[in-house]
């Protein structure tokens, strides 16, 4: 049996949680006697079912503003107080929960440091955890994580680590191969392929084009220029699906229902637990083109318009760049979506987006036997999902 605490700060959107959801799955699925705790800020902790032998311990939400800044969700305390109840809590859940593997999501040393007691604790200790960092393929542009990580003592801490695993293809560049770090660190750095899930069947029916901003926190401008473009006839009557998501505040989802009414073809949700089924059944996707989305897109082999946010960070920006031509995606600007640029997105993905998904999806096995190698035999997983599959959507 192997005890795993996964740590996911979770200070915006929903995709750290629902990556960490899906590796803990792999990790109790490797050996039926596996445990896993995820430790996380999300504020939405409870919204996704969790595996069994899965449980989550929820830390005080933080969120990061547009500059950058974290700041305390719902508690009235600033940064240094809710860094230290947050520390203290994932101490604590070390402490008590003993576990065999600590596999820390993303960002090496905690929101704002908060990981730093957690790591020092384990490095003094006769008891001592193995360290797992997990990377996803695009964390921004590679000089600014050198310069973050200089800055915040991050690069110094990597020492602590006894594996990086990077959720990417190692054909695909990612920041980690970027930066260098197989070179520069002394300890294995591994593409483990993307953390994708099993993607459910297409449910039939009359086509449609599903639009979702992820959690939603920053996907009002995207659905307001999608509006426009229905209006002015860029789908031609076919019926649309505008998931919001559940951080979008109540104003702005209620001004786009409201908008909605209007038009006979759209219908707006705030959130749902069948988004997978809704991306697998969708004629197209117009979506972010944030890591657990795109992924869930690739798995599906769903046409995808990838809509970038470019800020706070550059890594959804970059990320659709990359997987342009490689993957039946593209690339489009904010300020570029329009009703001509999505007519011609709507006309491709239905006439069939003929592009072979050649993407290594086979993350949640490999990552899992890092972790915590287990009883399973992994040459009996499933079938890579992006392995000789040809998009054809009509």
């Amino acid at each position: 049996m192997t005890r795993t605490l996964i740590y996911s700060h979770d200070t915006y959107g929903l995709g750290h949680l629902r990556r960490c959801t899906l590796l803990a799955g792999g990790i109790v699925e490797a050996d039926p006697d596996n445990e896993v705790v995820i430790v996380t800020g999300s504020p939405r902790a409870l919204a996704f079912p969790l595996p069994e032998r899965v449980d989550t311990i929820k830390l005080p939400a933080a969120t990061k503003g547009d500059d950058g800044s974290y700041q305390a969700r719902r508690l009235r305390c600033d940064l240094p107080d809710l860094v230290r109840v947050r520390s203290e809590l994932l101490l604590a859940a070390v402490t008590s929960f003993e576990p065999d593997v600590v596999v820390v999501d993303h960002a090496p040393i905690g929101m704002a440091g908060e990981l730093m007691p957690m790591l020092r604790r384990i490095a003094n200790s006769r008891w001592a955890p193995r360290l797992v960092l997990g990377l996803r393929d695009i964390i921004d542009e590679a000089a600014r994580v050198e310069r973050c990580w200089a800055a915040d003592g991050s690069w110094e801490m990597l020492s602590a680590y006894d594996e990086v695993l990077v959720y990417g293809d190692a054909r695909i560049t990612t920041t980690a191969t970027e930066l260098e770090l197989g070179r520069r660190l002394r300890v294995p750095v591994t593409h483990t392929g993307y953390i994708a899930p099993a993607m459910p069947e297409p449910m039939g029916g009359e086509p449609f084009v599903l639009v979702t901003v992820g959690g939603g926190g920053d996907g009002h401008e995207l659905l307001r220029r999608y509006f426009d473009a229905v209006e002015r006839g860029a789908l031609g009557g076919m019926r649309s699906v505008v998931v919001t998501g559940p951080l979008m505040s109540a104003g702005r989802r209620a001004e786009l229902i409201t908008r909605a009414e209007s038009m006979r073809d759209v219908s707006v949700v705030g959130f749902t637990e069948d988004l997978r089924s809704l991306i697998s059944s969708a004629t197209g996707v117009v979506s972010m083109a944030g890591y657990n989305t795109v992924v869930e897109e690739l798995a599906a082999a769903t046409p995808a318009l990838l809509v970038p946010r470019s800020a706070p960070r550059l890594e959804q920006d970059i990320r659709a760049r990359r997987l342009t031509g490689v993957a039946p995606v593209d690339r489009c600007p904010l300020e570029d979506l329009g009703p001509a640029r999505l007519a011609t997105f709507v006309d491709h993905a239905r006439a069939g987006w003929s592009h072979p998904t050649r993407v290594d999806l086979r993350g949640v096995t490999r990552a899992a036997q890092r972790i915590a190698p287990g009883r399973l035999d992994p040459t009996t997983t499933e079938r890579d999902p992006g392995e000789e599959r040809t998009v054809c959507h009509v």
